[in-house]
């Protein structure tokens, strides 16, 4: 039974409330180990652009290649290191490659599915290996 809002609207019930909670934290335990990177990033950023403090054209050419390349395969990687471990992680990342040479655009969001996404999968496969190893003993 859901409890009643104020307003007379249903509450969400504890135990969604709990999913979108485990979903978000998720998705914080890939960004959060990488946060010193998106600082660097910034910093370069704000340093050496032509508009910046410090322009500098060569260190100015890292702030594209970081965003596009760097910044999301850590998260892609990331996040399929949570989901398979290290094995995980390699296969997040070669997932996450995929994803960023399909487009011009930074894929933060592409590296946050497809990064586990290819984490799981290895996981999964090394598991129905291992059983159907087993099988042949």
């Amino acid at each position: 039974m859901q409890a009643e809002h104020p307003t007379g609207d249903a509450m969400i019930s504890s135990d969604a409330k709990v999913k979108i909670q485990n979903f978000g934290r998720f998705l914080s335990n890939m960004v959060m180990p990488n946060i010193g990177a998106f600082i660097a990033w910034g910093f370069i950023t704000a340093l050496f652009i032509p508009t910046g403090w410090v322009p500098n054209e060569t260190l100015a050419s890292l702030v594209g290649p970081m965003i596009t390349y760097l910044l999301p395969l850590l998260i892609g990687y990331t996040g399929g290191k949570l989901a398979g471990g290290e094995r995980g992680a390699v296969v997040g990342a070669i997932t996450t490659m995929g994803v960023i040479v399909g487009t011009d655009i930074p894929m933060f969001m592409g590296a946050m599915i497809v990064g586990p996404m290819g984490g799981w999968a290895i996981k999964t496969f090394d598991k129905k290996i291992r059983w159907q190893g087993a099988q042949r003993l």
